[in-house]
């Protein structure tokens, strides 16, 4: 391991500690916090395997993908070319992070990612019936970012009632740039604490990514925000996604500075030409350590991105899966079902993760 990556690894330990989990509770709501229990790591679903033979066998097999390995890349655009709204100068300090105890159970087993933008139209009875088809616990839905704002109300009014009456959870997710950390923050707010149709949202989600996605990521920035949403968010799970820890993204991406804030984190684990088991399990090695953690697995092409070209086949998510789950993931999703095929929907919900819905 690099110097690099111990020291950063050394300073998240010493900071962090894990969150308590509470009984499974079908809406979480703001609350008064109360102490932090520390556990010894992240839940492990049992699984319960269906009658019958398995889609794939299991344990599930290497999945190398193909077509790999990739051509030689070009290398990545900065794309921050203006400054930031606010200069970090002026930017006031992080809110203590107050002991709490948050329940993860809506972050257990098996989970889906839907990308909606204010102009989405959804059908939320074809959704739910969707995700309950493939055995899925929770369902991530977009519902704002900093370049688009906040146009979730609508989205959640029609599908928290539906997905709750199924007994599923709704886990909310934002884009923020952090150009305006605050202004991030109360748009998160708007979700935190909103009744929609009647119902609260059971987790919520920045995806907090790099400048290469246009991110203004420092640890100033990164610690205003979360601990804003993390006081607002009362004990409602906040689970940062975050970048695959990479040892290149361990040299500089802030999980240090994350952990006292957010009660788990969710690895966008894209594997491109990496074989699926073995991204999950050096993602979940190292990120285990700070806080319980959900992993998001790969269902879109990656060319674009200067990855791999093609979607991943069915044994991949398979093996995906089934490695995030022996290894101790809590649970476990798929980015993102506008582009997921019909081999990878039938992988999802035939893996025997083992929550009941």
């Amino acid at each position: 391991m690099r110097p690099a990556v111990i020291t950063v690894l050394a300073a998240a330990l010493a900071i962090s500690g894990a969150v308590a989990i509470a009984a499974p509770n079908p809406r979480s709501s703001p609350t008064a916090p109360t102490a932090m229990a520390r556990t010894a790591g992240p839940v492990v679903v049992p699984a319960v395997i269906p009658p019958g033979h398995p889609l794939y066998p299991l344990p599930a097999a290497a999945a190398q993908p193909q077509p790999c390995p990739l051509p030689p890349s070009e290398g990545s655009e900065d794309s921050l070319t203006h400054t930031p709204k606010v200069a970090e100068a002026t930017l006031p300090a992080p809110v203590a992070a107050l002991p709490r105890k948050v329940d993860l159970a809506p972050l257990a087993g098996k989970g889906m990612w839907w990308t909606l933008w204010s102009t989405s139209r959804i059908d939320a009875a074809a959704w739910v019936a969707k995700a309950k088809a493939a055995g899925l616990h929770q369902v991530w839905v977009r519902v704002g970012g900093t370049n688009q704002g906040w146009y979730g109300g609508d989205i959640l009014s029609a599908l928290l009632p539906a997905a709750h009456a199924a007994g599923l959870a709704v886990v909310a997710w934002d884009y923020p740039s952090l150009s305006d950390p605050v202004a991030d923050a109360a748009r998160a707010d708007r979700t935190l604490d909103g009744t929609f149709g009647g119902q609260h949202i059971d987790a919520f989600s920045p995806d907090i990514e790099t400048k290469y996605e246009g991110t203004y990521l420092t640890v100033a920035r990164v610690a205003l925000y979360l601990s804003l949403i993390r006081a607002a968010a009362g004990n409602i799970p906040l689970v940062a996604t975050v970048m695959n820890p990479t040892a290149r993204q361990l040299a500089s991406y802030p999980y240090a500075a994350e952990a006292p804030y957010v009660d788990a984190f969710a690895p966008m684990i894209y594997w491109s030409c990496t074989e699926p088991g073995v991204a999950a399990a050096a993602a979940l090695a190292v990120l285990a350590r700070l806080r319980p953690v959900h992993l998001i697995g790969q269902a879109y092409d990656m060319s674009e991105d200067g990855g791999r070209h093609g979607m991943p086949t069915g044994p991949e998510e398979w093996r995906f899966l089934d490695v995030a789950r022996s290894a101790g993931a809590i649970g476990a999703s798929l980015f993102d079902a506008e582009t997921a095929t019909a081999a990878e929907w039938a992988a999802l919900g035939a893996y025997p993760w083992g929550v009941a819905n």
